[in-house]
C-alpha cells in the first residue's frame, strides 16, 4: 500500500506545476475529476482505486498542469503531438528509494478533460508495481469557491 501512495504522488504532483502543451486551453474555473485505475503489485494482487477530486484551473493554467509530474531535479519528461491530436507524456523520477516512470497521454477542450497513464515503480528492494490510470474531468462553472 505504501508503494500506491508513493506513485499516486508522482501521478498528483502536477496538480500545481508549469509547462508547454498543444492540446486546448481549460478554461478557468472549477472543475471536477474522476480517477480510476488499478495498481498490480504482484501478479496475486491488484488493487483498485477511485478517486473523485476538485480543481482550480487557472486563466492560461496549461492543460498538462492538470497531471503531470512538477519537474524538478529529480524528473526528466519529454512529450510529443501523435496523429490522433493527443499529447503524450514520458517521465522518469530517480526518487530516494524508487524509479518512477510515467508515460501517458490527454486530450482535452475548453469544457473536457482525458488522460491515460501507465505508472511503473520500482523500489529499491527490486519490488516493482505498476498503476493504470484514466482521468477523466469536467468543467463545473467559474468560481473556484475556496479552492486554490
Amino acid at each position: 500500500m505504501r508503494n500506491t501512495q508513493g506513485v499516486l504522488i508522482v501521478l498528483f504532483a502536477g496538480l500545481c506545476a508549469t509547462a508547454n502543451a498543444a492540446d486546448a486551453p481549460m478554461q478557468p474555473g472549477l472543475w471536477g475529476m474522476n480517477i480510476q485505475g488499478e495498481t498490480h503489485v504482484d501478479p496475486n494482487l491488484t488493487v483498485p482505486m477511485q478517486r473523485e477530486m476538485k480543481i482550480c484551473v487557472k486563466p492560461g493554467q496549461k492543460p498538462e498542469t492538470v497531471v503531470i509530474p512538477a519537474e524538478g531535479k529529480q524528473c526528466t519528461s519529454s512529450h510529443s503531438t501523435l496523429a490522433d491530436g493527443k499529447t503524450q507524456w514520458t517521465f522518469h523520477c530517480d526518487m530516494p528509494g524508487a524509479k518512477v516512470t510515467q508515460t501517458g497521454t490527454f486530450t482535452t477542450s475548453p469544457e473536457t478533460f482525458d488522460s491515460h497513464w501507465t505508472i511503473t515503480n520500482v523500489m529499491a528492494s527490486g519490488m516493482t508495481t505498476t498503476t493504470t490510470t484514466q482521468v477523466t474531468g469536467k468543467r463545473l462553472g467559474s468560481d473556484c469557491g475556496n479552492l486554490k
